[in-house]
């Protein structure tokens, strides 16, 4: 019997954090080893962002929700919201 679905595994995230969301991060920029798998959102958290802040998460250069599911080598931005003319 294998156990490998009973433990998780240990992935790399490269992590960015854009504006005011630094001051809740405490920090910009960090390369995270985590345990996998983990969403978005449970990332958010991690990192002490509330869900309710306004922003925007990208992964690989593209748009996702806090329910997705992040993969070793990710590269994520979490940007606050930003509008103008």
């Amino acid at each position: 019997m294998s156990y490998s679905k009973f433990t998780s595994n240990k992935m790399k995230i490269q992590l960015k954090i854009i504006g005011y969301l630094i001051y809740h991060a405490e920090f910009s920029e960090k390369e995270l080893e985590i345990s996998g798998p983990i969403t978005a959102g449970k990332l958010l958290s991690m990192i002490n962002i509330k869900k309710q802040l306004p922003r925007i998460i990208l992964r690989n250069g593209k748009g996702i929700g806090s329910r997705e599911e992040l993969e070793d080598g990710d590269r994520i931005v979490i940007s606050p919201l930003f509008s103008g003319g």
